[in-house]
């Protein structure tokens, strides 16, 4: 007699999450030596000691929102993190080094994913080879941050979508009305009512497979930064306070996972938050854990382009 379909389900479930664990604790970590000896000194000990700022770190309770002259993003991440002074406070000139530095520091960001991110924002820039962008050039529509069915932001379509969208919030966060904490089957529900509100109402909805990647990926971003790279698990309250008030809950009880969020973590949530959603996917696509791994090379253009644009880092980190 085989094993009943709903143990095998568990069985699988228990895999995946000793795989990430194991994926998560070594994701970032895992520097070429060969590479670190191409890279100047200070980028090489820069990526052999990454690791969230001490509790006494000053930035975490000195938050300002944005001021006349500064720029933001429709990250709420990366302006929690300006707002902080983890990077640039006022949203200009940020490298691909300092990125890595700021996000490891304020929401213990594996070296990876911000390399990765950092390329495409640096593509976003009106000068691509000048080694550095601004916050708000990642507000280029579907290039990689901003998109349709945002969680907090509204449509291109409909109005600028860099600033916080209240409404477009609310419907989102609505569904974990009466929990106190977060879970992946209901960031699945939130996600796929997001996607279904712009395709009924945005004449000009865009959202391919790319997009739905993307999508997965920003739920898996701040599900795994505002509380566990694993479980998807975080207090409402940390949640809202990003969001809404682009500021890290430092103050509410939050501190960073003790394991860092990295391109193959946030790959497996994706597998677990999509195969958790009532939204079919497009004919022949399959979202598996390297999927938003291969969204980022293909917006880049491939793993030489990125290796140009980071000046050897994503080399030297296995990308």
């Amino acid at each position: 007699m085989g094993i009943p379909r709903k143990h095998l389900y568990v069985l699988r479930l228990r895999k995946m999450r000793s795989t990430l664990v194991t994926t998560v604790l070594v994701g970032a970590s895992v520097v070429s030596a060969k590479g670190l000896l191409d890279l100047p000194t200070d980028i090489a000990n820069l990526l052999t000691s990454l690791a969230p700022a001490p509790a006494s770190d000053p930035r975490w309770t000195n938050w300002h929102p944005a001021s006349s002259g500064d720029v933001r993003s429709p990250c709420p991440g990366l302006n929690a993190l300006a707002n902080h002074d983890f990077i640039h406070r006022n949203g200009r000139n940020m490298t691909i080094p300092h990125l890595i530095a700021g996000l490891a520091a304020g929401l213990n960001m594996g070296a990876d994913f911000t390399t990765a991110i950092g390329a495409a924002g640096l593509l976003s820039s009106p000068n691509p080879l000048g080694g550095s962008f601004d916050l708000d050039d990642l507000s280029m529509h579907n290039f990689p941050i901003e998109h349709d069915a945002s969680m907090s932001r509204q449509d291109a379509y409909f109005a600028n979508p860099q600033p916080f969208h209240n409404p477009t919030w609310q419907q989102y966060i609505s569904f974990f009305d009466g929990k106190e904490r977060t879970d992946i089957p209901t960031a699945s529900k939130a996600k796929y009512a997001r996607t279904t509100d712009s395709q009924k109402r945005n004449p000009e909805f865009v959202y391919g497979a790319r997009e739905a990647v993307l999508s997965y990926g920003e739920n898996a971003l701040y599900l795994s930064t505002m509380g566990d790279p694993v479980t998807g698990k975080a207090k409402l309250e940390y949640v809202r306070s990003l969001f809404e008030m682009e500021k890290l809950p430092f103050e509410l009880g939050w501190r960073p996972s003790v394991l860092p969020t990295t391109l193959p973590s946030l790959g497996l949530m994706i597998v677990q938050l999509q195969s958790s959603s009532p939204e079919p996917l497009l004919e022949g696509v399959k979202i598996v854990a390297d999927s938003y791994k291969d969204v980022f090379f293909a917006i880049v253009g491939g793993s030489n382009i990125l290796g140009n644009l980071t000046g050897g880092i994503s080399e030297a980190l296995g990308l």
